[in-house]
């Protein structure tokens, strides 16, 4: 082209546009069970060659998203795995996730999920135990929900403390209507967590639903065992404490927090993080 005197080609504007705008495309291995319901989807890069990769043959835990990521390794971290699936026939099949959109490339094929015999207490209703340690990781996600709830509204509060004393308006009951939400909270928080000041003082209380569950829930996700009488009673407690933390924490959240947020939208008192955009009066 230089020996011609020829233009070297450049791309338009609108070609350069939809080049940044693209997606990246990834790879999606879709398992499923005998029944045909998903039980793991798995996402690999595109690239060429003869690609390999090794499913753990364990759940999707259903815990509360969190993008937040070491910048070091931590043994103490855990793993972001849920309990092994059932022995028992599955299907992979692959495609192609491309600008928001799957196209298929191969069909379903089958393989078998085998149990080893290498462990000393066996279960005797794989199944059985299989459900009960997947009850246990629903009733984590709840408690997860309940806390990422309790900590947003406690950082909504914060801001919303500042833009009470900001905003060009009579304090009025605003101040009162967070001091009750904060009651709330510090009774659902002792609820989940125990009695600080106890704790504190080193007095007597009973064990805490936290660390119920969190012992449950540890002794449980790897175990091949079938479930002791003692995980179903704390299960049983647990599953019912949680429920109540959660629709408590939901009706706060949901209800009181957005009532109050209201008042001080129609106030005109600066955004806080979290509340509607709306205009000011």
């Amino acid at each position: 082209m230089v020996k011609d005197g020829a233009d070297a080609p450049y791309p338009s504007y609108e070609t350069l546009k939809a080049e940044s705008d693209e997606t990246k495309p990834e790879l999606v291995f879709t398992i499923k069970d005998a029944s045909g319901k998903v039980v793991k989807k798995e996402y690999k890069s595109v690239s060429k060659g003869v690609q390999r990769f090794h499913w753990n043959l364990r759940y999707t835990p259903q815990n509360p998203v969190n993008l937040n990521r070491s910048s070091f390794y931590n043994p103490f971290a855990g793993n972001d795995e849920g309990t092994l699936v059932n022995p028992g026939m599955y299907t992979v099949e692959m495609g192609l996730l491309e600008d928001g959109s799957l196209k298929s490339l191969t069909s379903p094929v089958r393989f078998e999920v085998k149990a080893l015999n290498n462990v000393e207490l066996p279960a005797e209703n794989r199944a059985e135990k299989v459900a009960f340690q997947k009850a246990i990781g629903a009733v984590q996600a709840d408690m997860g929900i309940a806390q990422r709830l309790m900590s947003e509204t406690r950082n909504k509060l914060r801001h919303i403390k500042v833009a009470i004393k900001r905003v060009e308006a009579p304090v009025g009951n605003w101040t009162a209507e967070v001091k009750a939400i904060e009651d709330q909270l510090d009774q659902i928080q002792m609820s989940m967590y125990g009695d600080p000041v106890k704790r504190r003082l080193d007095m007597d209380q009973p064990m805490s639903i936290a660390s119920r569950l969190g012992s449950i829930g540890y002794e449980q996700k790897y175990s091949t065992a079938q479930p002791t009488q003692t995980h179903r009673d704390s299960y049983a407690i647990v599953k019912e404490a949680v429920d109540k933390i959660k629709g408590d924490m939901e009706r706060l959240y949901n209800k009181n927090l957005k009532a109050l947020e209201d008042k001080l939208i129609q106030a005109g008192a600066p955004y806080s993080p979290g509340r509607g955009g709306e205009p000011r009066n």
